[in-house]
């Protein structure tokens, strides 16, 4: 599509996309308000809000180039837009507190971080349909004698500062002690080096990390007791409905045409944890 055909199509499809996968189209932007995607077009390139300390979604390889799931799902909206990947800006926030704030203030166009849909946060950005699923588990060693999450009572473990994963985890093990650490990287390397008993991440990073460590790692799986379970979106600032109509097109688009299943695949080695409607016939 050339600028032209993007506003004009994107104008209109967040109906048409929302019926059809089942999901309710958020609020209309206001009349004669400039669209964000048209500034997006004039500018020439997406910037893109995102993190360095996400595991297996958002990270530094050893060469020092920022990689991963939301990385490659970033530079396939940027493709949609340019015919380009590399036309894109990643904004890199040293954590998840500044992701809402971004979006607000209009710094990014949209935020791809492992952001999680919750009630406080609908309420104050738009959010696009799902692009992976992941509930909130405790990886121990594989050696270890943990199976339940009441086997963690009174021990120590770990995850990223945030009051809204503090909770969860307590919720789960009303006495178990949180060691909180400013990202997840930072908690992945004291439960690495001994300092906690178990690292709550989400479950789809949990994939990678298993993957990458061999026989190291498991997750508990608790079902009797089970944490938050959550899919991760896209962020859009609220009332932007044009950009929303663009991302969530190129979602579906991107599911029919198998990249949004290659992603999971490269980053995950599984199509599991794929949400339903990206699994589905549109």
């Amino acid at each position: 599509m050339d600028r032209r055909e993007l506003l004009t199509a994107f104008g209109g499809v967040g109906a048409v996309v929302a019926a059809q996968v089942g999901a309710k189209p958020a609020a209309a932007q206001s009349a004669g308000a400039p669209s964000r995607l048209k500034e997006i077009l004039d500018r020439g390139h997406l910037i893109v809000g995102t993190r360095s300390t996400t595991i297996g979604f958002g990270f530094k390889d050893s060469k020092g180039d920022l990689v991963g799931f939301d990385i490659d799902l970033a530079k396939e909206f940027a493709k949609g837009l340019f015919k380009d990947p590399n036309k894109v800006k990643f904004e890199v926030f040293p954590g998840g507190a500044e992701r809402v704030p971004a979006l607000v203030s209009g710094r990014v166009d949209i935020v791809v971080s492992q952001f999680s849909v919750f009630e406080s946060r609908a309420q104050v950005v738009d959010f696009s349909l799902p692009y992976c699923n992941s509930d909130f588990s405790a990886i121990v060693k594989a050696n270890s004698p943990y199976r339940k999450h009441a086997d963690l009572a009174g021990k120590t473990v770990t995850t990223r500062q945030g009051d809204e994963l503090k909770e969860l985890i307590l919720g789960a093990i009303p006495n178990a002690k949180v060691d909180m650490y400013p990202n997840f990287a930072d908690s992945f390397l004291a439960f690495r080096q001994g300092r906690a008993e178990a690292f709550f991440n989400d479950s789809a990073p949990a994939r990678y990390i298993i993957r990458e460590f061999p026989n190291q790692f498991r997750v508990i799986l608790d079902a009797e007791n089970a944490m938050d379970v959550n899919q991760y979106s896209v962020g859009v600032k609220q009332g932007e409905q044009v950009l929303l109509n663009y991302v969530n097109w190129a979602l579906t688009r991107m599911k029919l045409e198998g990249r949004l299943q290659a992603i999971h695949q490269r980053w995950l080695e599984s199509e599991d944890a794929m949400p339903f409607w990206a699994k589905s016939p549109v």
